[in-house]
């Protein structure tokens, strides 16, 4: 064999062994998670005037609420929208505001009230009080007998008030945080249900972990923080799991977290 023979040899060898290698595509930089705004960590309820249906009731339908207000905060448990522009309306008018503060994710829920006895000789006011969520799900309904001084000007008792404020706190539990387990469109299953104290109606904000990033100067990993990527609210409760629904959030995956509200 002559040394151009072997030199053309040795080349076909060469190319085939390189046509044989597969070299891998580049590998796609993680993108990150984008960041949702919330407007509040805590649930977040507006209080509208109550209506009167005794004709009696003046202006407690005003003050009653005002004073709930006042004491809702003082319970920390719940976020409270100022009632300012909402003082004043009727449930007609403060119906469309309402709307487009719930549409808004400014608020997670409303509550209201309507006056259905007043009893001058007992100086007791009856009140039927509801707290409807984003979802329109009832998450409180009750009625509250409360006492009130005066004739013309009434005034309702505060720790009345105070323990009507308890009732609507309690009402909405604080639980642990779950689980995303699968997604399909808008619509989200949780791995946890009435037995861990959910019901319909409660809010909650999507968190997901961020990629560890090995600080260059020190070597050191920091610890896990999160990033949150969504707001959801539950619609549907049995006993084990729930399953949700995406109000804010492109990139809510399975094994995110829902801390509720």
């Amino acid at each position: 064999m002559t040394k151009k023979s072997l030199l053309l040899l040795v080349c076909a060898a060469l190319f085939w062994g390189c046509s044989a290698v597969v070299i891998p595509p580049p590998t796609a930089p993680m993108l990150p998670r984008e960041e949702v705004s919330i407007e509040s960590y805590k649930f977040r309820t507006a209080v509208i005037d109550f209506t009167d249906q005794t004709g009696l009731a003046g202006d407690l339908v005003k003050t009653i609420p005002d004073i709930l207000t006042t004491t809702l905060f003082k319970v920390g448990r719940i976020d409270l929208y100022e009632r300012t522009p909402l003082r004043g309306m009727s449930a007609q008018e403060s119906g469309p505001l309402i709307e487009d503060l719930m549409e808004k994710r400014t608020i997670d829920g409303v509550i209201s009230g309507a006056i259905t006895r007043i009893s001058g000789n007992e100086k007791e006011v009856v009140v039927e009080l509801r707290l409807l969520g984003r979802n329109k799900a009832v998450m409180y309904a009750d009625h509250h007998t409360m006492a009130f001084e005066g004739r013309r000007v009434m005034e309702v008792n505060r720790d009345d008030v105070a323990s009507l404020a308890q009732a609507i706190s309690a009402a909405i539990p604080a639980v642990k945080p779950a689980r995303i387990v699968s997604k399909s469109g808008q619509r989200i299953n949780l791995d946890a249900g009435a037995d861990e104290g959910l019901i319909a109606g409660m809010m909650g904000y999507v968190q997901a972990p961020l990629d560890l990033i090995t600080d260059p100067d020190t070597g050191e990993i920091p610890r896990p923080t999160f990033v949150i990527v969504g707001e959801v609210v539950v619609d549907q409760v049995s006993k084990n799991s729930s399953i949700g629904r995406i109000l804010a959030g492109e990139d809510i995956r399975p094994g995110d977290t829902v801390q509720f509200k």
